[in-house]
């Protein structure tokens, strides 16, 4: 079953470049208090620029605990990201993209937006507009027939009317707050929201989230907006929470009132279902999830700055010289199964078994976590179809990708009798132990977008139980991990080919064997 725990988390401010005092700060409170599982940094993080970054860049300092980090708020700091739609800014420390939904292993559910509210139609990379706003929410509650709301709600920008009905008068100014962010956290219902920007720390009183249908009883929010990292004055600018997810309360505990609790101050218009244009502007992200061609503009155009001609990019792969890209003159096209428009299934080569395939997308992607959706489901298509073709053989396929020092995604497709199922997790959790990996039990419907920001290294192994198994890999990761876990004595007992190079066959043997897995899968292939 999904683990089911409480997710120990540090938020701060604005961190404005001060890294070392965030960093030991964090070590501090990990060490005497923690382990803590994630740090979130609401506002800015970068300074006028990132030169504080390279002692932990280069290794001579380290930061303590995974790390996540909003996106630019102003133009000025958007030539400071390397890419806008998400990468790893430093070991440990990520930036998951404009905006998104993140679900840890826990199964705790975390929305991000960056940036400030538009001022038109016009996507711009430190801003966000009505579309990110609602395509946000469709995500969020898409397929949700009893929707609870979400966790964490972390915005760089405060929401419009966040005062409205606290009467407390620690804070002497009016924040400047976004209209958009107020209605979508009206419709997400977060249990904690946080936001930085405004360099002050203000705890509101919880406030009672509004019933939609006028006839459920609704939990509270608490909001927080946090000081900047090492501010003069003193002001709390780190806060330290635990959590059960929201799916997982019991509702006595869920809906408990509290004796300071208000009314929801968010009213009129910011409750209504669609977002209206007139309503947005007249009251004046991160990873777009529904816009992938939006972001490649941004990315186009953030490459194109001239003050990154000369920093680190990420490496460019040359598909004419890539072994898996279908147009690549280097794919060995006598070991392809089967073609379908977006991915296709081809013999590995120094397979495990005779029956050993690889899934891969016909186009240069890199890994599972960043995939495009049509390629997505078709490699879903191909995962099914394999399914039925190994159940008439008495067997079960089992998938395990590991996106570490690899350019091309493969998803390795071995069988194993039905009968071993049942010993899997086990084994797999087993060796996992005895290498020193910690492997992560994922929530079911789990996307790995969610959990691996782009560019993140890890092993992912789908059982035939349905289970989902995940590591983020940190340090080094043993490569044959998921074929010696198959070919251990108690599975497979077949530990001599647990190594692709030492059960290399001839041209002849290798085209021999596709086209008899050819013929066989023929009855069972989509794509004829």
């Amino acid at each position: 079953m999904p683990l089911c725990f409480s997710f120990f988390s540090l938020i701060c401010g604005d961190v404005e470049g001060k890294f070392k005092t965030l960093f030991s700060r964090v070590d501090n409170i990990n060490k005497g208090h923690g382990p803590f599982d994630l740090l979130f940094c609401v506002g800015k993080f970068f300074g006028a620029t990132d030169e504080g970054l390279e002692p932990y860049r280069n290794g001579s300092l380290t930061v303590p605990i995974p790390t996540y980090i909003l996106g630019p708020s102003s133009p000025e700091q958007v030539a400071l990201y390397s890419d806008i739609s998400g990468y790893e800014v430093c070991p440990n420390v990520s930036y998951l993209g404009k905006r998104g939904l993140f679900t840890t292993t826990s199964g705790l559910k975390l929305v991000y937006v960056s940036g400030i509210e538009a001022e038109s139609d016009e996507p711009l990379h430190h801003t966000f507009t009505n579309n990110d706003i609602e395509s946000l929410k469709n995500i969020c509650l898409r397929g949700q027939t009893n929707f609870r709301g979400v966790d964490i709600l972390i915005t760089s920008s405060w929401p419009k009317n966040i005062m409205l009905g606290d009467k407390s008068d620690h804070v002497q100014i009016e924040p400047n707050g976004s209209w958009l962010v107020s209605w979508l956290a009206a419709h997400l219902k977060p249990r904690y929201h946080f936001c930085g920007m405004e360099g002050i720390y203000f705890e509101r009183a919880p406030y009672r989230n509004h019933s939609f249908s006028g006839d459920t009883l609704e939990h509270a929010t608490r909001f927080i907006g946090l000081a900047k990292v090492g501010n003069s004055l003193k002001q709390k600018w780190l806060y330290a929470f635990s959590l059960l997810p929201v799916d997982e309360m019991k509702a006595s505990h869920l809906y408990q009132e509290t004796t300071d609790q208000t009314d929801c101050p968010y009213t009129g218009g910011m409750l209504k279902p669609i977002l209206s244009k007139k309503q947005a502007r007249s009251s004046q992200f991160f990873y777009d999830l529904d816009s992938p061609t939006d972001e490649g503009n941004q990315r186009k155009k953030a490459r194109k700055d001239d003050k990154w001609k000369d920093r680190r990019k990420p490496p460019i792969f040359d598909q004419e010289s890539c072994w898996f890209c279908l147009a690549s003159a280097a794919v060995e096209k006598h070991l392809v199964i089967s073609i379908g428009n977006e991915s296709y299934l081809a013999l590995a080569k120094g397979g495990m078994v005779p029956d050993h395939v690889l899934i891969l997308p016909v186009g240069h992607h890199q890994s599972l976590s960043s995939i495009p959706e049509a390629v997505e489901e078709e490699i879903e298509k191909f995962k099914f179809a394999l399914k039925k073709f190994f159940k008439k053989q008495q067997k079960v396929p089992v998938f395990f990708e590991r996106n570490y020092k690899t350019s091309h995604l493969q998803i390795q497709t071995v069988p194993i009798p039905r009968d071993m199922a049942t010993r899997l997790k086990d084994v797999f959790q087993e060796s996992a132990e005895q290498d020193g990996i910690q492997l992560d039990e994922l929530p079911p419907h789990t996307k790995l977008s969610q959990i691996a920001p782009p560019r993140t290294p890890y092993f992912y192994v789908e059982l035939p139980s349905g289970d989902k198994l995940y590591h983020r890999i940190t340090n080094s990761f043993p490569l044959q991990f998921g074929r010696e876990v198959l070919a251990s004595e108690e599975l497979l007992d077949k530990v001599d080919r647990a190594d692709w190079r030492d059960c290399k066959a001839t041209r002849e043997e290798e085209t021999e064997l596709a086209k008899e897995f050819r013929s066989a899968f023929q009855p069972f292939d989509f794509t004829l």
